[in-house]
C-alpha cells in the first residue's frame, strides 16, 4: 500500500507540475473525540490537544485543488483516578493529500476537504496499579487516516477550517491502543504564502 501512494503522490507530481503551486503553515486546536478522549483508562481525558503544519496547494483549475501537508498533533493526557490511575498522552505525524473544491473560486469563500493520509502514532503512558508505578510507550506507524470539513477564505492568505479526522489503530497487541480508531475535530488558522 505504500508503493501505491508513494506511486500515486510521484505521478500527482508531475502531473501538477506545470500548475500554479503555492504553499504554507497552519496552526490550532484538536479536539479529541470518541474513545481517543473517554475510553477509561486508554483515552486522553482531555478536551484540547493542538497541531502544526505546512501544506503545499497545487491548484488544478480554478475551483479545485489538491494540498499535500505534513502536520503534528499533540493530545495531552491526566489520571483517570480510581485505584489503579493510568494517564496517557498521544502524540501523531501525519502526511496526506487532500482535494479541496472553491465554490467562489480560487482562495476566496467558502470550501470544502476531503483528503487521506498516513500516520506514526504513539502513546506515551504512566500507570499507578496497586501501588506499582511504571511507564511506557505504544507506538503504531504507517496506519491509514481520513478526513473531512470546509473552511472560509477571508482573504487569499488567510482562512479557518474546521475537519473531522479519524486514523484507523489497532486494538490489541504489544502496541495496541485499546481502540480501533483515533478521532479528533481539527480547528485551524490556515496562512498561505505565494500569490
Amino acid at each position: 500500500m505504500r508503493r501505491t501512494l508513494a506511486l500515486a503522490f510521484a505521478l500527482a507530481g508531475v502531473a501538477l507540475s506545470a500548475q500554479d503551486i503555492n504553499g504554507g503553515v497552519y496552526t490550532g486546536l484538536s479536539m479529541p473525540v470518541g474513545d481517543l478522549k473517554d475510553k477509561s483508562d486508554y483515552g486522553t481525558n482531555q478536551f484540547f490537544g493542538a497541531h502544526v503544519g505546512g501544506h503545499l496547494d497545487f491548484a488544478l483549475t480554478r475551483n479545485h485543488e489538491i494540498r499535500a501537508h505534513v502536520t503534528y498533533q499533540k493530545f495531552p493526557g491526566s489520571g483517570w483516578g480510581g485505584a489503579d490511575d493510568f494517564k496517557n498522552e498521544f502524540t501523531a505525524i501525519q502526511a496526506g493529500a487532500d482535494w479541496v473544491y472553491h465554490f467562489d473560486g480560487p482562495r476566496s469563500g467558502w470550501y470544502t476537504v476531503a483528503g487521506a493520509s498516513l500516520n506514526s502514532i504513539k502513546d506515551d503512558y504512566e500507570y499507578n496499579v496497586g501501588g506499582f508505578r511504571a511507564s511506557g510507550s505504544a507506538s503504531q506507524s504507517g496506519k491509514l487516516g481520513v478526513r473531512g470539513g470546509g473552511g472560509f477564505s477571508f482573504t487569499p492568505s488567510f482562512s479557518v477550517e474546521g475537519t473531522l479526522n479519524q486514523i484507523f489503530t489497532d486494538k490489541n497487541g504489544s502496541d495496541g491502543f485499546g481502540f480501533d480508531t483515533a478521532t479528533w475535530v481539527q480547528v485551524s488558522a490556515v496562512f498561505r504564502f505565494g500569490r
